[in-house]
């Protein structure tokens, strides 16, 4: 068997392409099959770019299969084909050489099957693509037909299948690559369609008759992940025994890079979390196998029965997959897949909170995508900030992160730090953020969740240094002027107003970089934040005073931010509470007379804060905000999921019939 040599310049011109196409039957046991699948490229297909230029170069021959295909079945025949040469590369007991061969030929027979479908799904409503997968048989002189939905079937379960029985080796890698890439691309009816997947023919096949594979499938696209396998190298001939040296550059379409090159890319793992997140985020309302599955698996080290009596679906090393999460963050398809274990899997949230010592691992990389937020989409933001507020949900996780000493944190350029508590970390970048999102993008979402995640840690503020304190009591000012120019705005604006309540120009500066007056939210919106601060510093000095001096100086050297609102009903009731205990410390300064140095006055608020008699102080509710996911999350996570796999599975596709999402949008 020879090969043959295709670029993607003459495809058009392949004789075996064009019978393919035509309106000529082949019926799957005729030859005419091995010949066409043994061939390779003489260039790689890598990029985007690369995949489009190969799709521009089979228009017309995927036109003339769209037109004649009806009538031949041809596309329905390759399936049947594939399906043989996927049942022959399953049995182990035939020779290496055959093995090669077989592996090459379903590779192709898929890289074929997945651009008519591509093509086919972005050109013809759902019903209409499975008019094409018809397949024809004759036997004992009888014709008989399989339907689309039939063909579909077989072809579904013979991707999973090998996805879930072949090894992931070298040899087979890009195999594993191809079955994702069309599983992707049948799924995308989403992304040209308004109708559910529920309602959709082959996300039934997927969801309810190959359900039978949904564990193993899960666990393998997750160990894919974990695993974070490079491409092969294509250096030359080191895995082909017996036949052309071309093989492995046929195996490795798309995949590969060459042997000198160094970035060589996890593709594998990349499309496997990919598709598990497609899987998992459709037909969420009925029986879901994979989403049970994703949800269910617990680590190697437990017992397969949890809490409740639960039985896990899987086991898989969590070590292995909390480390895999941590250095993989800057991905939007990573940090979904962590939201989502966090939230719905009890046992991968209680491995991770129990990792005291090790959370900066995690925890720092989501603090980067928010500091670097003007880089990231709304989207990923978004999920960053959910993964906080579900662990701050967790009273370990909030004592922990203020014993964890970072060093040199040089990613945070607002300032040194030297040395700094990841708890201090923590609450520098959420109060950036809110700052950000006050002068930027004014989504009422972020504010509510950043205030959310850092009112569960109030209680357990401990330490923190001189710059989080000043930060904390600069959020406030900021927005306290904010309020006043927006109330002093509408006094203006009705004809009233004393010039004296004016705000100073030094306020103006502040104010006029978050854009026009008449673009800014209700003022009800900024006492509703004003007020969570207040909250958030009234908790710290109840329940943490002795842990938090440097936040008490704060005060005492800000004192005066806080006068003008305590007349004000929204917040005389709190900020009287927080002057109660200022008061007393500030009596205790002046009573003292080691008080002429900063470093003096922090012994005395160290001493005095022995002798505060907490009974002073209102109680009020311990601040408690848990995340609670809509009542139809798949308004929001699927065209996001969609976005992502658009942008960064590598399969074009074509965005001019897409309706699930606006593919120019910067979602991802």
């Amino acid at each position: 068997m020879g090969v043959t040599i295709s670029s993607l310049n003459n495809l058009k011109n392949n004789e075996h392409l064009i019978k393919f196409s035509s309106n000529q039957h082949i019926p799957p046991e005729d030859p005419f099959w091995d010949e066409m699948l043994s061939f390779t490229f003489t260039k790689s297909i890598r990029t985007l770019e690369e995949s489009k230029i190969l799709e521009e170069a089979t228009t017309s021959l995927l036109a003339a299969l769209l037109q004649n295909n009806p009538t031949s079945c041809n596309l329905g025949s390759l399936v049947k084909v594939l399906a043989k040469k996927s049942e022959s590369l399953k049995d182990q007991t035939k020779s290496e050489e055959s093995l090669n061969i077989f592996t090459w030929q379903t590779f192709n027979s898929i890289f074929i099957a997945r651009c008519c479908s591509k093509y086919l799904i972005q050109t013809l409503t759902e019903e209409n693509v499975l008019k094409h997968f018809v397949a024809k048989s004759v036997t004992d002189g009888k014709e008989s037909v399989e339907s689309g939905p039939q063909i579909i079937d077989i072809l579904i379960q013979n991707l999973v299948t090998l996805i879930v029985d072949i090894p992931v080796k070298d040899i087979y890698y890009s195999l594993h690559c191809e079955c994702i890439n069309l599983l992707l691309v049948l799924l995308s009816v989403q992304m040209y369609s308004v109708k559910p997947a529920s309602k959709s023919v082959i996300y039934k096949s997927i969801m309810q008759k190959s359900a039978i594979h949904a564990l193993l499938l899960t666990k393998s696209l997750i160990s894919n992940f974990v695993r974070q396998d490079l491409a092969p190298r294509t250096d030359g001939g080191s895995f082909i025994l017996g036949i052309a040296s071309g093989l492995l550059s046929a195996l490795t379409l798309g995949y590969s890079r060459p042997v000198n090159e160094d970035d060589r890319l996890p593709v594998l793992a990349r499309l496997s979390i990919i598709l598990l997140l497609v899987l998992t985020n459709h037909c969420t309302t009925g029986s879901n196998p994979y989403r049970e599955a994703l949800f269910n698996c617990c680590d190697l080290k437990v017992d397969s029965v949890g809490k409740g009596g639960i039985v896990s679906a899987f086991k898989t090393d969590f070590t292995k997959l909390f480390s895999t999460l941590a250095t993989t963050q800057e991905q939007d398809h990573s940090t979904l897949l962590l939201y989502m274990l966090l939230h719905k899997n009890p046992s991968f949230r209680a491995f991770l909170i129990s990792r005291t010592s090790e959370l900066d691992v995690l925890v720092v990389p989501i603090l980067k995508i928010l500091y670097n937020s003007k880089e990231k989409s709304s989207h990923h933001i978004y999920m960053a900030l959910i993964i906080l507020l579900i662990l701050s949900e967790d009273q370990l996780f909030n004592e922990s992160v203020h014993d964890i000493t970072l060093k040199n944190v040089t990613w945070y350029i607002d300032r040194t730090l030297s040395e700094i508590t990841l708890g201090g970390l923590i609450v520098l970048v959420l109060i950036r953020t809110i700052q950000y999102n006050i002068s930027r993008t004014r989504d009422k979402f972020l504010h509510t969740n950043l205030l959310a995640t850092l009112a569960n840690m109030s209680n357990h503020f401990k330490e923190l240094s001189p710059f989080v304190c000043e930060k904390i009591v600069n959020l406030f000012e900021r927005v306290s002027k904010k309020l006043s120019k927006m109330m002093n705005t509408q006094i203006n604006l009705n004809g009233g107003g004393d010039h004296n309540e004016r705000l100073s120009d030094k306020d103006t500066d502040i104010a006029s970089t978050v854009g026009p007056i008449d673009s800014m939210p209700d003022p009800s919106l900024y006492e509703e934040l004003l007020r969570m601060i207040l909250e958030i510093i009234n908790s710290a000095l109840s329940s943490q005073l002795l842990h938090n001096p440097n936040l008490v100086y704060t005060l005492l050297y800000k004192r005066q931010v806080f006068e003008p609102f305590q007349s004000h009903s929204s917040f005389q009731d709190i900020i009287m509470n927080i002057e109660t205990l200022l008061t007393f410390f500030s009596n205790r300064i002046a009573q003292s007379e080691d008080n002429t140095s900063v470093q003096q006055i922090h012994e005395v608020i160290k001493n005095c804060s022995l002798q505060w008699p907490s009974n002073k102080m209102k109680k009020f509710p311990e601040l408690k905000f848990r995340y609670v996911e809509t009542d139809q999350p798949e308004e929001f996570f699927i065209p996001y999921i969609w976005s992502i796999v658009y942008k960064a599975s590598g399969i074009y596709f074509h965005s001019q019939n897409i309706l699930l999402f606006n593919p120019h949008r910067n979602l991802i």
